[in-house]
């Protein structure tokens, strides 16, 4: 079964830069290893002393209602389904790609 190539495509307002202090982190997958990384940057700049706090900007996924449920779940403040879209994004400055070993 192949994958589908196709994404939806929708013209959002455009997303807020980020706010001062903050690193906006960007995350393709939401699965297992995107429920261990979310948990991780949501804990980071309690745990280490960082010149910048990570802040949970977007999420990606191919599937719309899961990628939704996931960013909602894991407190990220958007939710994409095209990693371009993700990457072009003001309020993005590090991707973190979680998705399975033979996709990145």
């Amino acid at each position: 079964m192949a994958r589908s190539q196709e994404t939806e495509t929708h013209t959002p307002a455009p997303p807020p830069r980020q706010a001062p202090g903050t690193l906006g982190v960007g995350m393709v997958g939401y699965a297992f290893m995107g429920a261990a990384h979310s948990q991780g940057w949501r804990t980071a700049g309690h745990v280490f002393d960082l010149p910048l706090r990570p802040a949970l900007a977007a999420i990606c996924g191919r599937d719309r209602a899961a990628v939704d449920a996931a960013a909602a779940r894991h407190g990220w403040a958007a939710a994409e389904t095209d990693w371009r879209a993700l990457i072009a994004r003001d309020d993005v400055q590090l991707i973190d790609i979680c998705t399975p070993g033979d996709s990145h």
